[in-house]
């Protein structure tokens, strides 16, 4: 079986909103590449391979996990399956949002209540160059139980945009607490970033314990020597004799 397993509607989509489905589907290499980084580093690789199912809307909504709120099936290495909910963005907002409301007329609850994924990624590609940044994989589980403890600060807003009748909650990506938050990019920045370099400082190679107790003696007053010279000491060392 696949590492990744996608679904993707063969269903023409049309309106004004229909090119964000077109434009998301090329940004699925990227997000593959970095769903496989991520894992591997986290001791959970991904099995080879990726696979897309296609499918009529119909029977997206009749399975496929449509209710699930489910994008992305993910299967391990070692075993056992994740999934995952994913959201690309073509703005430079840089906030996580997920659905509050299907249709905020109806009041139809969306993902925000609904969504049943072990995961979920927002990844921003304001500029159309196939890559994210930035981006955050969320713990969905986990943020559900800091968000009862109201310790996100989701603000709600509406969707006017192409008669859209959904709304959305949302949070900076700055925001979040760093616990719900499985790897994001600017956390990967933070461990690229080159350490400063150590202050110099003057050291001296180590003595062993015999040497650093040996002192050299100074001639006492009248004390005679083999080497003439050392019977010239300075008349302030002399007299401290």
């Amino acid at each position: 079986m696949a590492g990744i397993t996608r679904f993707n509607i063969t269903d023409k989509v049309s309106g004004k909103g229909a090119w964000r489905f077109e434009d998301s589907k090329k940004l699925w290499p990227a997000a593959n590449s970095l769903y496989r980084e991520i894992f591997a580093a986290l001791g959970m690789p991904l099995l080879p391979g990726e696979e897309v199912i296609d499918c009529t809307k119909t029977e997206f909504e009749a399975g496929y996990d449509y209710q699930l709120g489910i994008d992305v099936i993910l299967r391990h290495v070692v075993g056992g399956e994740s999934t995952l909910q994913e959201k690309f963005l073509f703005t430079d907002f840089n906030t996580v949002t997920v659905e509050h409301c299907q249709d905020w007329v109806t009041l139809e609850k969306g993902d925000f209540y609904k969504l049943k994924a072990n995961y979920y990624f927002v990844g921003y590609d304001p500029t159309g160059c196939l890559q994210f940044d930035p981006w955050v994989l969320l713990d969905w589980p986990c943020l559900q139980r800091v968000t009862a403890e109201y310790r996100i600060p989701w603000h709600l807003r509406g969707n006017y945009k192409d008669k859209a009748r959904a709304s959305f909650m949302f949070v900076k990506i700055k925001e979040l607490p760093e616990e719900v938050c499985v790897d994001s990019s600017s956390r990967k920045r933070e461990h690229r970033a080159p350490a400063a370099p150590p202050e110099a400082t003057a050291t001296r190679a180590p003595l062993d314990a015999e040497s650093e107790l040996e002192q050299p003696e100074l001639p006492r007053r009248n004390q005679r020597t083999g080497d003439r010279r050392r019977q010239k000491v300075d008349s302030r060392q002399a007299s401290m004799f």
